[in-house]
């Protein structure tokens, strides 16, 4: 009953094959059609970064940083140093500078003017008692008062000394440099115009002694738009290589000509679905879409190839066309699909970035159906047939036909190679132990080390406590919670706890602010830097801080204005996985002591680029046990089913289980981190090996069914489809290898090297353990089948 099904199936695929052929100039006017529709959308697609995609939305995390974001600020932030380079920042020149680069931040593009801090901004303020015992407060910088005497700078020195949520945090202890900080409102940021904008201020302020630092998200983003010319300027190169890769190959128009038209109508499909879906382009996700192109022209290669081979035997070119499509549609279809079921997987993902790649690339993937296994047979049906059908490439053939019959050709060759691929396994397995869920090294990957971004985010880690954020939540039950004394001794208890960890830069909570005022209504006796017993005296000192501000909203960063939520803020100088993982287990120890010990009190985690990070990390731990594994089952399902033979499924999972050891092992001897840039380019490499394994499996099939010897079919595969294979290898490379040379985007060249390596083994792999399986262990779906009345290989009974 199975095999009767399956056989009405390809017979029905068959016949539709057979109205395609008969009817070629209307299959090709309908994707010429659907070209010029995708093609029409093509001016509504979008490139840029939408930094909420990149955010696991359902994570604990990312909720109380949506929730709290407003008032305490979020990850997306901009921070500058002004560093003077003799002296201290106390001199008038300085101190002008200060003002100006505040000023200029300020007046940045989608900067949410209530979380700017600057010694020099009008929410820095001396709190003072004034001559009649009321409370008063003044800037510390006066941008009227350009002038100040010694006297008056030792005196603006000595009060920042004294402010704890000056000192340290927005003045480097040395008193050599001073930091402006501000938050971009999140929702459709434009970082290109702000980050231009902030470099047209960086570049006013340039004066001599003095040195500009600048780090942040936004900054980040901003760099990578920088490098767009630079991608359109890759692009070109790399059409460039693979049309001379072609030109080599073939020496023949319709080599060269079809595959590179299959990259064109892919690319239409692929990139005007993302723009009639409203999908956005990820500046850094582009390696993918290069690649999905490349993989377009092997499977154009892999028809032309064979439409040569036909050609040389029947002298006919639509029939050797129809030969082709008959003998490639089974591993050319399966492959397509493998590869787009392979990248829409992606969907599972917790990120919308994930999703949203999943969808575009994996209806991309699947396009190449249209776009290039039905199109290059149809079109080399109605054109012309070339007039020399000689083979060009047969000395390459016949050579790699001796090798494999000296190799995996033999029992001991083939055994000799499976066992080698288990030691290798087993070597790669010791090594993927090693490789870091999250960032490796300090700054950012997607940047070279001496890159400004990196040197600027060094630069500012070594004079303050830390650029990299944590903001931890205080929430109470019932509205004025904070203020319950209990509440405040919690919170410093949390800070101290947090504070056991030595690369804690520094802490800034509302329990400070009050100490300070406390000892100001003290005649400044250090002796009443304390927490007054009785919530009243609490609420009365913090009224009287935003009393003594001109400012509405002077305790904004620190509480809400119901007083239920208050914000904590710890200073770290990088967000390594090593360092998240040590912070968020601190925390949690933390919060479940202090929780137990005072009722109605929750402490919450997520806020910052330390919190929105780690939420990050813990999501792709999930991600990446789900992903991977996901695309080596539906490849194996699909191949299982595809030629009713479990055996099937698992040799062609077995190049792709042992490429993606190795994979992990060249991320570990590379010191490549696994984050949400590289998951994707993991699960599409992971998918590629597939191709190649299919056309050799189905060619050995083929062979076997011709010659009846496992060894000649082995063989002859290898000089045949080995062929074609090694240079689809090569399109494929040079469909992403140009960033490794021409990108100034670190992670752009490291995920090049990446694929680049992925494809090798993959190659390698297909072409080695798939035959050597097939002569050591003689698979009967390979040895026992037969061809239909259609002409199609199907198994025995």
């Amino acid at each position: 009953m199975v095999s009767q099904f399956r056989h009405s199936i390809t017979h029905a695929l068959h016949r539709g094959e057979a109205w395609i052929f008969r009817n070629p100039k209307i299959v090709l006017s309908l994707v010429l059609a659907v070209t010029v529709l995708f093609g029409m959308a093509l001016p509504k697609l979008r490139v840029f970064t939408d930094f909420s995609d990149l955010l696991p939305q359902n994570h604990a995390y990312i909720k109380v940083y949506n929730r709290l974001k407003e008032n305490f600020g979020g990850a997306n932030m901009i921070i500058m140093s002004v560093e003077v380079e003799q002296g201290t920042i106390f001199n008038d020149e300085t101190l002008k500078l200060i003002h100006q680069a505040t000023q200029g931040i300020d007046n940045l593009p989608g900067v949410n003017h209530n979380l700017v801090s600057s010694l020099t901004h009008r929410t820095a303020r001396k709190v003072f008692l004034d001559d009649q015992g009321g409370f008063a407060s003044e800037s510390y910088y006066d941008p009227l008062k350009p002038r100040h005497t010694v006297a008056e700078l030792e005196q603006l020195k000595k009060d920042v000394v004294a402010n704890p949520t000056i000192y340290g945090l927005l003045v480097s202890p040395d008193m050599k440099a001073a930091l402006i900080k501000a938050q971009l409102n999140e929702g459709d940021i434009d970082y290109p115009t702000t980050f231009a904008a902030l470099q047209e201020v960086r570049a006013q302020l340039a004066t001599p002694g003095h040195k500009f630092h600048i780090t942040g998200s936004p900054v980040l983003t901003g760099w990578v738009y920088t490098y767009l010319h630079q991608i359109v300027e890759i692009l070109a190169y790399t059409l460039i290589l693979l049309a001379t890769l072609l030109i080599v190959y073939f020496r023949r128009l319709y080599g060269i000509a079809l595959p590179l038209l299959g990259i064109a109508l892919s690319s239409i499909w692929g990139l005007g679905f993302m723009a009639l879906a409203g999908i956005n382009l990820e500046p850094l996700s582009l390696p993918i879409p290069f690649l999905i192109a490349a993989r377009a022209t092997s499977h154009g290669v892999q028809l032309v190839v064979r439409y040569y081979e036909e050609l040389a035997i029947v002298r006919d070119g639509p029939k050797a066309a129809r030969n082709a499509l008959d003998a490639l549609f089974r591993p050319g279809s399966l492959a397509i699909i493998v590869d787009a079921v392979g990248i829409a997987v992606l969907v599972l993902g917790a990120a919308p970035f994930n999703h949203k790649l999943g969808i575009a690339a994996g209806f991309w993937g699947f396009s190449v159906i249209f776009t290039v296994h039905f199109m290059v047979p149809l079109a080399l049906t109605i054109l012309p047939a070339p007039k020399r059908h000689e083979n060009g490439n047969e000395g390459v053939r016949n050579f790699l036909a001796r090798a494999m019959a000296l190799t995996g050709g033999t029992d001991g060759g083939a055994r000799s190679i499976l066992i080698l691929t288990l030691v290798g396994a087993i070597g790669a397995s010791y090594l993927v132990t090693k490789v870091q869920l999250g960032e490796s090294e300090p700054g950012s990957p997607l940047l070279h080390r001496d890159h400004d971004y990196n040197v600027s985010t060094t630069a500012i880690n070594t004079r303050f406590p830390g650029s990299e954020e944590l903001h931890v939540v205080a929430r109470t039950d019932e509205k004025g919670g904070i203020k319950r004394p209990e509440v405040m001794a919690a919170i410093e208890r949390f800070q101290a706890h947090m504070l056991s960890d030595p690369q804690l830069g520094g802490t800034k909570a509302i329990p400070g602010v009050v100490r300070v005022v406390n000892k100001l209504i003290h005649n400044d006796d250090p002796r009443w830097m304390q927490l007054p017993d009785a919530q009243d005296e609490i609420g009365g000192l913090m009224f009287t801080y935003m009393a003594s501000s001109p400012i509405p909203g002077a305790l904004k960063e620190f509480v809400t204005p119901d007083e239920d939520e208050a914000d904590m803020v710890f200073y770290y100088k990088d967000h390594r996985a090593e360092t998240i993982n040590r912070i968020v287990a601190l925390a949690e120890e933390g919060i479940r002591k202090i929780e137990a010990e005072v009722p109605g009190l929750h402490i919450e985690l997520g806020g910052g680029i330390i919190g929105v990070t780690a939420a990050g990390n813990q999501a792709l731990h999930t991600d990446h046990m789900i992903i991977i594994p996901a695309v080596m089952i539906l490849a194996f399902l699909i191949v299982m089913v595809y030629y009713s033979s479990l055996h099937a499924g698992w040799l062609m999972v077995l190049p792709m289980l042992f490429s993606t050891l190795m994979t992990y092992a060249f991320m570990a001897a590379l010191d490549i981190g696994i984050n949400v840039n590289t998951v994707p380019v993991i699960a599409v490499g992971v998918g590629v090996g597939i191709d190649y394994a299919v056309y050799f499996m189905d060619r050995i099939r083929e062979e076997f069914a011709a010659l009846g010897d496992i060894k000649k079919a082995v063989i002859n595969a290898v000089a045949t489809t080995g062929y074609a294979v090694s240079f689809t290898a090569a399109t494929l490379i040079a469909g992403v290898v140009m960033w490794i040379f021409l990108s100034d985007l670190r992670f752009q060249s490291d995920a090049a090297v990446l694929l680049s390596f992925m494809l090798i083994v993959n190659a390698i792999a297909a072409v080695l353990i798939v035959p050597s399986w097939c002569v050591v262990f003689r698979p009967k779906f390979v040895t026992a089948i037969h061809y239909d009345e259609d002409g199609i290989l199907e198994n025995d009974e």
